[in-house]
């Protein structure tokens, strides 16, 4: 049995490298041992919202503030048949799929929380992300009748259930969870995304029912020029933070990280429970969000730095310095790279050198899909 050491400032970390998962201390005569000090390890983040096949359209809006995001999608249906959406929607799926996924992996996301339907390709063993698979979820109020919101809630039984509500600031995004309180789809499995136009009495009934939400903070800026409260829901644990997609949103997790501690409402530390620990309970994932053994070996590493969290929150996807997925790793500086085994090629990265699995690459090369920041180099390691 093959095993990474890594040699770390909080004690050493033993992964299986054959099964990609963390063991205790162990001894064999298969090891290969990894210093990383001077670095940070942290867990794999988790993305608790992202529409994965939507990360290859521009970020797009028709006015400078929408009071709801209904006019928001009411101004988008009519301009995907013209260019560019025309041509972006023609674009295969598993290539749309693809590129969300290298999107989340390069910024530290090892898990990702899809909110559309499980495309065959999000199923694949070598998508670069793990994606979450027992859900169940409506779109919206707007967007999904109610009798198939009531059908899609109660048949998720104890798995989770996800809804796009009150992501506005005036009456009718404000009066969403009454709606849904009456259809009885509040409840402890309920996940709801966005929460922008959530009264306080709105918050605390569905803290109350043990209901969930998803802060995305740059899409809600973005959109609507404000975003949702957070200080009950930072206190109860039970909140998450998701990217979204490119087509609303800053760009990757670290850049809605970044926007989360920006808004000065969440503390550091409590940012990063909010991708790692909280969205594992929130999306009741057996695994993920830690480096404990018997869970898949997720992780990244930063460079040292005596606030850790506060790294975390600042950093963007360049400065990784390495992104493992079970047990391998997909990208990281040279330097640190070049210490495990595998195949490797070189790439730039938001202008920065590094070093890329070469099975990444190489699919990486057969997508019709450009991702930005992204270059390959002919030449490998």
């Amino acid at each position: 049995m093959t095993q990474l050491v890594l040699l770390t400032n909080d004690g050493s970390l033993v992964i299986d490298n054959r099964r990609g998962v963390f063991l205790q201390a162990a001894t064999s005569h298969h090891q290969i041992s990894i210093d990383l000090t001077g670095y940070t390890v942290y867990p794999g983040l988790i993305n608790a919202h992202d529409h994965l096949e939507l990360n290859h359209f521009p970020r797009t809006k028709f006015r400078d503030v929408y009071p709801n995001a209904r006019e928001w999608s009411d101004d988008v249906s009519q301009h995907l048949n013209s260019s560019p959406y025309l041509e972006l929607r023609t674009a295969p799926l598993a290539d749309r799929c693809f590129i969300g996924g290298l999107k989340n992996l390069l910024s530290g996301v090892t898990t990702v929380a899809h909110h559309n339907p499980l495309h065959p390709p999000l199923k694949r063993w070598d998508f670069p992300v793990w994606v979450v698979k027992k859900y169940k979820w409506s779109h919206s109020l707007y967007l999904t009748p109610v009798e198939e919101i009531q059908w899609s809630y109660h048949k998720a039984r104890r798995q989770v259930w996800m809804i796009h509500a009150a992501e506005g600031t005036d009456e009718i995004a404000a009066g969403e969870f009454g709606e849904l309180n009456q259809l009885g789809v509040i409840g402890s499995n309920t996940v709801l995304i966005h929460g922008v136009g959530l009264t306080d009495a709105d918050t605390q009934l569905a803290i109350e029912r043990g209901a969930r939400l998803v802060w995305c903070p740059s899409t809600n800026l973005y959109l609507l020029g404000k975003t949702a409260a957070m200080q009950q829901w930072a206190q109860t644990g039970r909140v998450a933070i998701g990217s979204d997609s490119r087509l609303t949103a800053d760009g990757d997790l670290l850049d809605e990280l970044r926007a989360a501690y920006a808004t000065g409402q969440v503390d550091a530390a409590t940012l990063v429970a909010m991708v790692t620990e909280y969205p594992r309970q929130i999306l009741k994932l057996k695994e993920g969000g830690s480096l404990k053994k018997g869970q898949s070996a997720d992780l990244i590493v930063l460079p040292y730095h005596d606030n850790p969290d506060k790294a975390l929150t600042s950093a963007r996807r360049a400065d990784l310095s390495l992104v493992m997925r079970r047990g391998q790793v997909m990208i990281g500086d040279p330097e640190l790279v070049r210490q495990f085994p595998g195949q490797f090629e070189r790439v730039i990265l938001d202008g920065r050198g590094k070093l890329m699995a070469k099975k990444l690459v190489e699919r990486v090369r057969r997508c019709t899909l450009h991702e930005p920041g992204l270059q390959l180099d002919a030449s490998s390691s």
